[in-house]
């Protein structure tokens, strides 16, 4: 198989994706069943494209060169979000903490990786290796944040913040090809904007109430 064709495939079943969340979290109301399928399919086909090519690792963002830089820039986009947060959720009355959100500190961000590894690797990755206005970086950033944006629909609130989040991370990405820290605040600030931002208990909403 080609470069070309693969690239095609890649970007069509990061779309698939999507729509399988749509499906399965937005109509089915099974968020565990997704997630549990897309880590392991993805997982899966790292593995798989690995075993025949181990420069894939680096090529994709898995490596350790430029992650201080990537840290650094994504740190601060962070903070920013999670200020932003705080002070939403203290101009509601009050800030939530809860012991779920400790947990999920230390998982959210195994499928953070999941996620960015979809939108840069695949999807921002894949339309740069391309020529002309689709492979300019900010038409691939624009693209990969509205992608990232309508698969959290029909929350307009989730969707907004990703579209946001897709804003932010991709330019970091393309500039030093580092998925470790994007992934990590991916995961963090996703618990904090469930619980400051929307009121809501992820771990409850995927392993049921405790």
């Amino acid at each position: 198989m080609n470069a070309s064709t693969r690239s095609v495939l890649e970007a069509v079943s990061v779309i698939l994706t999507g729509i399988l969340h749509l499906i399965f979290v937005g109509a089915l109301n099974a968020k565990a069943l997704f997630i549990a399928f897309a880590l392991a399919a993805w997982t899966g086909y790292i593995a798989l494209r690995v075993r025949q090519d181990r420069r894939l690792l680096g090529f994709w963002g898995f490596r350790r060169d430029n992650f201080r830089s990537t840290f650094i820039a994504s740190s601060l986009i962070a903070a920013a979000g999670v200020l932003v947060m705080a002070v939403t959720a203290m101009s509601r009355g009050s800030l939530p903490v809860h012991w779920h959100m400790l947990i999920l500190l230390l998982l959210y961000p195994v499928w953070g990786v999941i996620q960015q590894f979809l939108v840069q690797a695949l999807v921002a990755g894949n339309l740069t290796r391309g020529s002309g206005l689709s492979s300019s970086p900010w038409f691939v950033t624009v693209v990969c944040a509205v992608l990232f944006g309508l698969v959290h629909l029909p929350d307009v609130t989730l969707a907004i913040g990703t579209l946001l989040l897709g804003l932010a991370f991709t330019p970091i990405y393309l500039k030093w090809r580092n998925l470790w820290p994007l992934g990590l605040y991916h995961g963090w600030l996703g618990v904090f904007v469930y619980f400051w931002v929307l009121n809501r208990d992820p771990w409850n909403e995927v392993f049921g109430t405790l």
